[in-house]
């Protein structure tokens, strides 16, 4: 019959160092002081029986998991990976782990992972809210569930928020617009039914009404957040007698694709139709012309997000609530 291999614990661990339980636990949390000679004999006994320790009972002891849920929008666009780039960065070196969920912005998507997220028994939720408002999303995590709502307006709820002055860039390309004597735009947004694309749409309006130009509405158009989307809606636009003189869109994916459209439209950039993003994503650089766009930083967000929940975990759901505003500013290339 063949033996069973024990799985290494804490307890083989203590028996082969000649120490207790508890000292080993010391050794590896570094929580108390343990001798030098004392610890150098643990550490050689967890390397020979290949040790790890048993994270479900730790976080039954401590009430923590170590884990924080990262909700985005799309991890396809460049965006997103950058600002989880920067969560993971903040969060692995306290010890922690993200759990990356993608919810495409979809109201069933965000509600199924963030449930899941919540029985996980995840220490905190970070979560850019698309299709669900943030009432809904700290409905669901329950009040004292550390949270931190990511987008870019502010929510009366209680939960910290990182926020990026989407007004302040937006205005920027306004302006530049203006001084080339550029008044006849077109916006493309996100889909109907979602948060941010919409909301940049108002901003727009609102920083576009107060140059003194007007944006009719059979010059916005809504679309998915791509490059396909942002393509098809251009053409839309593009089709039109009056059509728009400069293009501004909710995210850089939807600018390029609009470019995309532009060109088979015979039309050129900027000379024609001048297109402008939102993000500033790798590939704004990187197309021709190159796009200009708005930097919106998404390794700040990322980093003010994780250093917010870790803050938020050690401080508890009784101290003030933080609201962290990021700006935001134009970048000019060669698109418009």
């Amino acid at each position: 019959m063949t033996r069973r291999l024990e799985r290494p614990s804490i307890g083989s661990v203590a028996a082969a160092a000649g120490v207790s339980r508890t000292t080993v636990s010391h050794a590896l949390s570094g929580k108390r002081s343990v001798s030098a000679e004392t610890r150098k004999r643990i550490l050689q006994a967890v390397e020979e029986q290949n040790y790890r320790p048993n994270m479900v009972a730790k976080s039954l002891r401590s009430q923590k998991t170590q884990s924080v849920a990262l909700l985005l929008v799309d991890i396809a666009n460049p965006y997103y990976p950058a600002v989880a780039r920067a969560v993971h960065d903040v969060l692995a070196a306290e010890g922690y782990v993200s759990l990356i969920g993608n919810t495409d912005g979809d109201a069933r998507t965000e509600r199924t992972l963030l449930e899941e997220m919540v029985a996980r028994g995840v220490d905190g939720v970070v979560m850019q809210p698309l299709a669900l408002s943030a009432a809904e999303v700290r409905q669901i995590t329950g009040p004292s569930m550390p949270l931190v709502i990511t987008t870019t307006y502010p929510h009366d709820v209680p939960a910290d928020e990182v926020l990026t002055d989407d007004l302040q860039g937006l205005g920027e390309v306004v302006d530049h617009l203006a001084r080339q004597d550029i008044r006849d735009l077109g916006f493309i947004a996100g889909p109907r039914g979602g948060i941010t694309g919409p909301l940049r749409l108002d901003l727009f309006r609102a920083v576009a009404a107060g140059a003194g130009m007007d944006v009719p509405e059979h010059r916005i158009e809504y679309a998915p957040l791509g490059r396909a989307g942002g393509a098809a809606a251009a053409a839309r636009l593009l089709a039109r007698a009056d059509r728009p003189r400069a293009i501004l869109c909710a995210n850089d994916l939807i600018a390029i694709g609009a470019m995309e459209a532009t060109r088979e439209a015979g039309l050129r950039v900027p000379e024609d139709v001048a297109i402008v993003g939102f993000d500033d994503i790798e590939t704004a650089g990187l197309v021709t012309p190159r796009l200009t766009t708005v930097v919106n930083p998404a390794a700040a967000v990322g980093d003010a997000c994780a250093r917010t929940i870790l803050w938020r975990v050690e401080n508890g759901p009784d101290a003030p609530y933080r609201r962290i505003v990021l700006p935001t500013s134009l970048v000019v290339r060669q698109s418009a």
